[in-house]
C-alpha cells in the first residue's frame, strides 16, 4: 500500500511526537516519595515535643505549687485553731479559778452544806463531799481529787499547801482533814521505770534518772539511806518521798 506524500508526512509527524513522548517519560527523572523524616518535618516533631514537654513540665510545677500552698494554709489555719482552743481553755480555766475563789472567799452556801466540825478523810472523799465543806468550792474540789490521783493517795492533810494547789488556799481548812498513810499507793524502786518515777510529782526527770542509775549500779535498793548518796535529792525531797516508795 502505497501513502501519499502528505500521509506520509503526518506519519512521520505523530512517530516522533511518540518518539518525543516515550523519551520524555523515559529520561524525566521520577520524583521519590515524600520522606516524613525530612529535617524540616524532623525539626518540626522535635519542636513540638519540647513544647509538650515545657508544657507537662510547667504543669507538674504549677500543680506542686498549689499543693504547698494549700499545705501551707491548712497547717496555718490548725494552728490558729489549736492556739485558739488553747485561749479559750485558759480563759475558762482562768474563769472557773475567779468563781471558786469568790465563791470560796465569800463562803458561799449549799442548800447541804457539811457542818464546820466535819472531818473528812482526803482519800475516800469525792469532789461532792469537798463542796460540801464551807470554804471549798468546785474548782478547789477538782484540783484536791486530781493531786491525790497524781500522788498516789495524801498522807497527811499538810500536803494540801504544796505548790500545785497553792492557788486553793487550804491552810485555813486542814484541821478539817485526815489521812492515812496506810491507803498510799508506793512505788517499787527495784522494778519501776524512769517513766514511773517521773510521773510522781515529787520527783523531776533528772532526780528519777539518778536513782535510776542507782540502781542499775547496785542491781538492787535496799532502803532510803542509799538515796541519800545522790546529790539531786535533798533531805526534804527524801523526807516526802519516803511514804511513797518502797524497796521490794
Amino acid at each position: 500500500m502505497i501513502l501519499a506524500k502528505e500521509q506520509r508526512i503526518g506519519a512521520i509527524i505523530l512517530f516522533s511526537i511518540a518518539l518525543a513522548a516515550w523519551l520524555a517519560v523515559a529520561l524525566w527523572p521520577s520524583r521519590q516519595p515524600e520522606n516524613p523524616e525530612t529535617p524540616h518535618k524532623k525539626s518540626w516533631a522535635e519542636r513540638r515535643d519540647s513544647i509538650r514537654l515545657a508544657d507537662s513540665m510547667r504543669y507538674e510545677q504549677w500543680k506542686e505549687e498549689r499543693e504547698r500552698r494549700y499545705d501551707s494554709a491548712r497547717f496555718a489555719l490548725r494552728k490558729r485553731n489549736e492556739e485558739w482552743k488553747q485561749e479559750r481553755q485558759q480563759l475558762l480555766d482562768s474563769m472557773r479559778l475567779a468563781d471558786s475563789l469568790w465563791r470560796d472567799s465569800v463562803g458561799w452556801k449549799f442548800e447541804k452544806r457539811i457542818k464546820k466540825d466535819t472531818i473528812l478523810d482526803l482519800n475516800h472523799c469525792d469532789t461532792t463531799e469537798l463542796m460540801y465543806l464551807r470554804g471549798i468550792g468546785k474548782y478547789t474540789a477538782v484540783q484536791i481529787v486530781r493531786y491525790r490521783e497524781q500522788l498516789g493517795g495524801y498522807y497527811s492533810p499538810n500536803q494540801l499547801t504544796d505548790e500545785a494547789l497553792s492557788k486553793c488556799h487550804l491552810d485555813t481548812l486542814l484541821a478539817h482533814f485526815v489521812a492515812d498513810p496506810k491507803d498510799v499507793e508506793t512505788i517499787n524502786v527495784n522494778a519501776c521505770s524512769i517513766d514511773r518515777l517521773q510521773r510522781h510529782p515529787y520527783l523531776r526527770y533528772n532526780q528519777a534518772k539518778a536513782i535510776y542509775t542507782l540502781r542499775r549500779q547496785h542491781l538492787r535498793i535496799f532502803s532510803m539511806d542509799e538515796l541519800r548518796e545522790l546529790p539531786e535529792l535533798t533531805a526534804e525531797d527524801l523526807e516526802r518521798l519516803a511514804p511513797y516508795l518502797r524497796f521490794d
